[in-house]
């Protein structure tokens, strides 16, 4: 007898049931809708047979990756997904049966990577919370393991030089635009990457920051809201409105900055990009950078001119996008004495 063939087929995974194996299941249907209530029937006969008193990390962790997780980024799902990686060690075990030993045993594995470690210790932390809030288990036997200390990284701070270098740089009008608005508006990459010309009003001298662009490692690209969620406003320089009103007339894209096919930058494309910049500067006699570091640049200038009462560390913030933790935190490093604070670096001549 002929095997029936069906318009919709798929294949998903459910994590592990109770024994720790992974539950993998083919479902198949003629509309998507009777597909879509095949799959749901089958996710509720599993949380009937997952009982509290059975069910493995590995199998909540699952459960609680696609209920609690599921609506964040892709790269903030791509860190919890390789931070349970490396708590398979506990994927076999009943979540009721684990003790603060086991988790320190998961971290010590992890001990020489502290970023590793803490986003570990950071994952299990809010498994074990739910779990606790599920009333599965009674305590977190997560809480107060040991994790190894994060080194601080050292900023590379451009210094003047490296800012001539910059100018001097043979950059194309696309590459020298990118710089210049990473360092003139202190913009994160991503964001610099999802500028549209109706982001900015130059009548007002106004930019308002809304989004960014996620770089995937798919090699594709999507457009999200900004790191904190929210939007924020900068003024426009005047130096930099005639730079700004030239580029717009020569791009005709949606987008300021695209790929040669007009499409989204990609990650493959952000990086041929930088290296391509970061050759330029160097050939000019300035150092190896990072796209990064001009926004740091920028931050600093910031910073100085909180602590001579110019403007406020709020507005700093807001100018940034930054909490006042981050924004104190990582640039309150920063030896003034070495520093001619007359000539505070404010934008990058084209």
């Amino acid at each position: 007898m002929a095997r029936k063939k069906y318009k919709y087929s798929t294949q998903l995974q459910f994590g592990y049931d109770a024994n720790g194996n992974r539950i993998r299941k083919r479902f198949s249907a003629d509309t998507k809708v009777e597909l879509n209530a095949k799959i749901e029937q089958y996710r509720e006969s599993l949380r009937r047979e997952l009982s509290p008193s059975s069910i493995t990390f590995g199998a909540y962790s699952a459960q609680w990756m696609e209920t609690f997780k599921k609506n964040r980024s892709g790269k903030t799902q791509d860190m919890y997904s390789y931070a349970l990686t490396k708590c398979s060690a506990l994927d076999k075990t009943a979540i009721q049966q684990i003790t603060k030993t086991m988790c320190q045993a998961v971290i010590n594995e992890v001990w020489d990577k502290p970023h590793t470690a803490r986003q570990v210790h950071l994952t299990m932390n809010q498994v074990f919370k739910a779990a606790v809030n599920d009333g599965i288990i009674t305590k977190n036997p997560a809480a107060g393991i040991e994790i190894p200390k994060a080194k601080k990284k050292e900023i590379y701070l451009m210094t003047d030089n490296d800012l001539k270098a910059v100018r001097k740089a043979k950059l194309s009008r696309k590459d020298r635009m990118f710089v210049e608005i990473l360092m003139v508006f202190g913009l994160r990459p991503g964001e610099a990457l999802a500028l549209q010309p109706d982001d900015f009003d130059l009548q007002r001298k106004n930019l308002r920051i809304s989004k960014s662009l996620e770089l995937l490692d798919d090699g594709t690209s999507v457009i999200k809201s900004t790191k904190t969620g929210v939007s924020r406003d900068i003024p426009i320089p005047d130096e930099i409105i005639p730079h700004l009103r030239a580029y717009f007339k020569a791009n005709k894209k949606d987008y300021l900055f695209t790929k040669e096919d007009g499409g989204l930058f990609t990650k493959s494309a952000y990086r041929k990009m930088s290296l391509r910049i970061s050759t330029k500067v160097m050939e000019a006699g300035g150092p190896k950078i990072t796209m990064y570091q001009f926004r740091h640049r920028r931050a600093t200038d910031l910073y100085y001119l909180t602590q001579h009462g110019t403007i406020s560390v709020k507005k700093a913030c807001s100018l940034l996008g930054n909490s006042e933790e981050v924004f104190l935190s990582t640039y309150a490093h920063v030896d003034e004495s070495k520093e001619d604070l007359s000539k505070i670096y404010t934008g990058l001549k084209l």
